[in-house]
């Protein structure tokens, strides 16, 4: 349930990190937090994914959304 105040639904904010391993990012390790965190109410809505040099990306941000109860 969503917390109202004067008609404005409230929510908290968070963005996760992952950064680029020497293997590559750990998709599985993003998979897993993700659905952790869904389990506690957190939806993912964005990402931030920025480039060095060639366009090429060393982190990931995920940013996450949940509804203040």
């Amino acid at each position: 349930m969503s917390t109202i105040e004067h008609g404005v639904l409230k929510f908290e904010h968070r963005v996760l990190k992952f950064t680029w391993g020497w293997k590559g990012f750990d998709y599985g390790a993003m998979e897993k937090e993700l659905n952790d965190l869904g389990a506690q109410g957190w939806e993912a809505v964005g990402t931030i994914v920025p480039s060095v040099g060639a366009g090429q990306s060393i982190e990931i941000g995920i940013i996450l959304k949940r509804s203040l109860a």
